[in-house]
């Protein structure tokens, strides 16, 4: 396996679906900066993750494309994010062949929440690691030995379900599991360490850098997606926007030095905070 590290996500060009918001798709712009964004911040990573967006309100070009302009014009690895959600068996399977042949060795599948309304839910796998073995047999078929993420819940990992689905997922063949909820500050850090070491996984599981703005954000974030935030997070975010950036430099350095094979940092649209975080 390779040394630590740094898997850094951004968000593919995207656009309001509402013509009147947005009447025209400025598509050259809106590339070229997020290569400009990228750029900026490509030796402090190894891997950029383009990731998905679930939001019904807005059309996206393809991780697919994204990963592979960016790999292609700034040299830098980049993995194109996979949703079971989305696509049928046929279209992951060529989904996953498109991206042996752009020359991308590194994919992440991940099961996706559902569309409330407006969309379809595919789902065509009996489980995320129904369809990670298959990428896998289609990457060795094509004779690339790829890298392959796929998600962790860390707070189902104390049950019994939830540590099988983590293992099962490292059986299908994902290289490694990237966690949520985030490890926000060193209570989570220490509470997450801890069950990742119990359940065997450390060398397999690369902790989530997550920079919250504010009060608001880290509430909205707790309410929307479950997680369980410390308090004292509330106290750092009173003091300002740059003290929840050094907390969460401080996590980063922090995962590093107890030789976790690496952490996952969340940009949330703000490539330039990887800078920040990982420098």
């Amino acid at each position: 396996m390779e040394g630590f590290l740094r898997v850094v996500e951004v968000f593919p060009p995207s656009f309001s679906i509402d013509k009147k918001a947005e009447p025209e798709f400025a598509l050259r712009q809106k590339t070229r900066d997020l290569l400009e964004k990228i750029k900026k911040i490509q030796k402090f990573t190894d891997y950029i993750l383009v990731a998905d967006i679930n939001d019904i309100s807005r059309v996206k070009v393809s991780t697919l494309v994204t990963a592979s302009m960016i790999q292609e014009q700034l040299n830098v690895r980049s993995v194109p994010v996979i949703t079971a959600r989305d696509s049928n068996r046929i279209s992951v399977r060529s989904q996953i062949l498109t991206a042996l042949s752009l020359g991308i060795e590194a994919i992440m599948l991940v099961w996706g929440d559902r569309y409330v309304e407006g969309a379809k839910n595919v789902y065509d796998y009996a489980s995320l690691s129904d369809m990670i073995s298959e990428a896998r047999e289609i990457s060795e078929r094509a004779g690339k030995r790829i890298t392959m993420f796929a998600p962790v819940n860390l707070s189902s990992l104390s049950t019994e379900k939830g540590l099988e689905i983590a293992r099962e997922r490292l059986l299908a063949g994902a290289s490694y599991l990237l966690a949520q909820p985030p490890t926000a500050d060193n209570v989570a850090f220490n509470t997450h360490s801890k069950i990742i070491e119990e359940k065997g996984l450390y060398g397999k599981v690369l902790l989530n850098v997550f920079p919250f703005r504010d009060k608001q954000d880290i509430e909205t974030c707790r309410k929307r997606f479950g997680w369980s935030l410390s308090p004292d997070l509330e106290k750092i975010a009173e003091k300002g926007e740059i003290e929840l950036l050094k907390v969460a430099r401080g996590i980063a350095e922090r995962i590093k030095r107890m030789n976790f094979p690496g952490v996952y940092v969340s940009t949330r649209g703000r490539p330039e905070i990887a800078r920040f975080i990982l420098e």
